[in-house]
């Protein structure tokens, strides 16, 4: 599971509970300083559901209720929107953002580092009534986060028809859209800034090899040729474009393999669809 999942379930827990919940929490995950997770690398599936069963003893919340708050927070909070801007910024809609859900959970599934998004499914003729029946199919059985979904200024109501947990062979929910107070506009510099941000990963992204990778500073000295500008190629902004690729699942890297480091990691584009 993608380290994003567990950064944002950690942040969640502090800023819903507190800095003494969370260190118990921590102590009774075994989690250290050293072993805190970091959004760039991928953990075993068990051992976010070991944490969550935890936070269920701790809060005395019920697991559906604390997966579902935790799904909402998933999709507002400022990490989740920082390092998922490459996807995000072509989104307007909560529609289109479930649409884009499946096909970067497809993509994801390309790169190497064995990561299993859930798969979704999706009916788009009953659109036309503002409803997107979906399909769900998980092993982790984590479809209440799916319940907390909000976003894009619109009060969507999900109605869950057979749940994985219940015996049926996936989750089959009906989506229902209605209108709410409409988004907030982004400012003519925050529209630029967006812009500019999704270009330059663009760019980024066509540097990159497709197989064995090159590091920062590699990639670095090669847009040097491109005529690129100083305040475009300074180590953090490239590391952004990169976490924006990745996180789109079109960027693998050499982040879980052993001895990494980000002066050593290595980032080279994954397979798209008509390329494997």
């Amino acid at each position: 599971m993608h380290g994003l999942i567990f950064v944002t379930w950690e942040k969640y827990l502090l800023e819903r509970f507190g800095n003494a919940l969370l260190n118990s929490y921590r102590a009774a995950i075994g989690e250290t300083p050293e072993t805190s997770p970091l959004a760039s690398c991928i953990y075993d599936d068990a051992t976010l559901l070991t944490g969550v069963g935890e936070a269920v003893r701790l809060t005395h919340i019920p697991v559906d209720t604390l997966l579902r708050d935790y799904g909402r927070y998933f999709m507002l909070n400022g990490l989740t929107s920082h390092r998922c801007a490459y996807l995000l910024s072509q989104v307007h809609s909560g529609v289109e953002l479930l649409l884009t859900m499946r096909d970067a959970h497809a993509q994801m599934r390309r790169t190497p580092d064995s990561i299993t998004p859930p798969l979704f499914q999706y009916e788009t003729h009953s659109l036309l009534r503002n409803t997107l029946p979906l399909v769900y199919d998980s092993p982790r059985q984590l479809c209440a986060v799916l319940l907390g979904a909000e976003r894009y200024g619109k009060r969507v109501q999900i109605i869950e028809r057979s749940c994985m947990k219940k015996g049926a062979a996936a989750c089959r929910f009906e989506v229902h859209f209605y209108a709410g107070s409409p988004q907030l506009l982004d400012t003519p510099e925050q529209r630029a800034h967006r812009e500019a941000q999704q270009q330059l990963a663009n760019l980024v992204l066509e540097a990159l090899p497709d197989k064995d990778g090159i590091t920062l500073a590699e990639l670095q000295i090669w847009l040097y040729s491109w005529q690129f500008s100083s305040d475009q190629l300074r180590p953090s902004v490239l590391l952004t474009a990169l976490h924006h690729l990745q996180h789109s699942g079109l960027v693998a890297t050499t982040a879980n393999q052993p001895g990494d480091n980000l002066s050593n990691r290595r980032y080279w584009r994954a397979p798209t669809t008509g390329e494997e």
